[in-house]
């Protein structure tokens, strides 16, 4: 699904990257004093340009080219993780949800994360069902924002059940929790819907809940949610819980 799509995306990516090799990243401050980068605006810009030829019928809704959200819509975050983007670290990702409908169960959402310097990528488009793991493991690893322990927004207290890992993008971090390299992710703060759309889907396939303000997430349907934020599958999330506190 979308494949051809993807890969001329993730092809443009490249050869943008690669030209930045050879000259300074262009960096302008926004209004709310986070940096907007040209690799952001290029990604977000191709994005568009490549959907529109096979998919014009989709609104488009991205951090940087805020259109419309009105389903069906593509709902992009060009890199999230811009911080540590510009930084040099890995910890960055594109993400990208094409809500076919404001509802997680809808079979025609899709959901696409992928990290241009690590090659890792993963989408909710599963060709062959998964077998649900049944046991939790002795030590729950937890993904945390690393922003957020930096700050100590997050208690940095251990116990045996549970290892922590700071980690920047919650993109990425979504994706890594699908991809089965974490059994839970928590933030506090709050998001906008290109910052973890994509991560929900692909969580959602894969049996992962989110749940926001103590509830469970089922619609796609805000500009903004408000933290604090767990995923995870439901005894993880139970075991975990207390880091929001």
């Amino acid at each position: 699904m979308y494949r051809i799509e993807l890969e001329e995306l993730k092809k443009e990516i490249y050869k943008k990257l690669h030209e930045l090799r050879s000259r300074d990243l262009k960096i302008e401050i926004k209004s709310d004093k986070s940096p907007v980068t040209e690799f952001d605006i290029f990604v977000s810009e191709k994005t568009q340009e490549i959907f529109s030829k096979r998919h014009g019928y989709l609104n488009f809704y991205s951090e940087e080219n805020p259109e419309e959200f009105k389903f069906p819509v593509i709902v992009l975050d060009p890199i999230d993780g811009t911080r540590e983007f510009v930084k040099g670290y890995g910890e960055c990702a594109v993400s990208l949800a094409i809500l076919n409908s404001a509802d997680i169960n809808d079979p025609k959402n899709y959901g696409w994360i992928y990290n241009p310097f690590t090659g890792f990528e993963i989408s909710s488009d599963l060709h062959i069902s998964i077998e649900p793991r049944t046991v939790v493991p002795p030590t729950i690893h937890v993904m945390v924002s690393r922003s957020e322990w930096e700050k100590n927004l997050v208690d940095h207290e251990r116990n045996e059940q549970i290892s922590l890992t700071p980690m920047g993008s919650i993109a990425y971090k979504l994706g890594l929790l699908a991809g089965g390299a974490c059994d839970v992710v928590i933030s506090k703060r709050n998001k906008n819907i290109w910052d973890i759309a994509a991560g929900i889907v692909i969580c959602h396939s894969r049996g992962i809940k989110t749940m926001s303000e103590g509830g469970e997430v089922t619609l796609l349907n805000q500009i903004k949610y408000k933290a604090p934020f767990i995923w995870g599958k439901e005894r993880e999330i139970e075991i975990a819980s207390y880091l929001l506190d």
